[in-house]
């Protein structure tokens, strides 16, 4: 004869085989935990990494190039370029973070350094589905400015893709292309672009920037921050193929990559230039500016400059 089922002895027994249950897990993750304490008794994560709270990035960067001592390359920019104010560097290598940051208030009029901005908003317009890369712009006559660039050459009321305006104004500093791109941007669409690297206001002002400052611009697309990687790729091609050699990339092996972007005002004398150095395994950011001086002279300035952080980046040993 069976037993009448108790429900107090069934909720009883239930207790007992989730209590072994638990004990089970907790002598299970007892064993885990000690097994995955390496000698000096630190804790691995879950998925076995006892480095799980360092950099991540570390996976993918051979320790010597994990540079952090730039000492004797900011002694030799100090001793030589901190007297005067009117150059403003800044230097930060990718790999760490480690910077170098000289006359950092120093507000220089950006020129055609803009023009990053300004491709950046119409790239993030593509993303958001409002245009395609393929649309075409109108040049307009009021559109054409002859300083840089020779789509300027081309007859009003001609039509462009978006892409090629882009890669003109980015390429070649072409002027004319920038003015149609912002000719058909809203404000506010370029604000969005200066408020997201901290630069809120940006537009209401005289519109100067220091060297650390603009930085910002060029990690954002290096760090594909602001727009997507494709769009970032892209826009870094483009400047890895300007022609302007005579600034920063003088200083350069010719076999380096160098995404930049120049600017010019000889009115001002004014002589700009920013961008990433991609030295192997070794990525830095230079942006160098200057003012109140010749072009010759600020071409002098910007080769030793490069000069000595490339050498200094690419012969490194601990």
């Amino acid at each position: 004869m069976r037993e009448k089922n108790n429900p107090q002895e069934k909720s009883r027994k239930y207790v007992i085989i989730l209590s072994a249950v638990v004990a089970a897990l907790l002598a299970s993750n007892a064993i885990l935990l000690f097994k995955n304490r390496d000698a000096g008794g630190r804790v691995e994560s879950a998925s076995g990494d006892k480095y799980n709270l360092l950099n991540p990035a570390r996976k993918f960067i051979r320790q010597e190039d994990l540079i952090i001592n730039f000492q004797p390359l900011r002694d030799y920019l100090n001793d030589k370029y901190e007297a005067d104010p009117d150059i403003s560097i800044y230097f930060e290598y990718m790999p760490t973070g480690a910077s170098i940051a000289m006359h950092k208030d120093a507000e220089f009029y950006p020129a055609s350094l803009l023009k990053v901005p300004v491709a950046m908003t119409v790239a993030k317009k593509i993303e958001k589905g409002e245009w395609k890369w393929t649309n075409e712009l109108v040049l307009l006559s009021t559109d054409k400015d002859d300083k840089f660039g020779t789509l300027y050459k081309e007859p009003a009321n001609s039509t462009h893709t978006i892409e090629d305006i882009v890669q003109r104004s980015l390429s070649d500093s072409d002027n004319t292309a920038h003015f149609i791109l912002v000719r058909n941007l809203e404000m506010e669409e370029m604000r969005d672009v200066y408020d997201h690297m901290g630069l809120g206001g940006f537009l209401e002002t005289e519109g100067s920037l220091s060297a650390k400052r603009y930085s910002v611009m060029v990690r954002a697309l290096y760090a594909g921050s602001y727009i997507s990687d494709e769009n970032s790729q892209k826009l870094l091609t483009y400047l890895t193929q300007s022609p302007f050699d005579y600034y920063i990339q003088s200083g350069l092996s010719q076999d380096v990559p160098f995404a930049h972007k120049i600017g010019v005002d000889a009115d001002k004398k004014v002589y700009l230039d920013s961008g990433v150095v991609y030295t192997q395994s070794r990525p830095y950011i230079l942006t160098v500016m200057t003012k109140n001086k010749d072009e010759q002279k600020a071409k002098e300035i910007m080769k030793d400059i490069s000069e000595k952080a490339y050498n200094y980046v690419k012969e490194y040993k601990e």
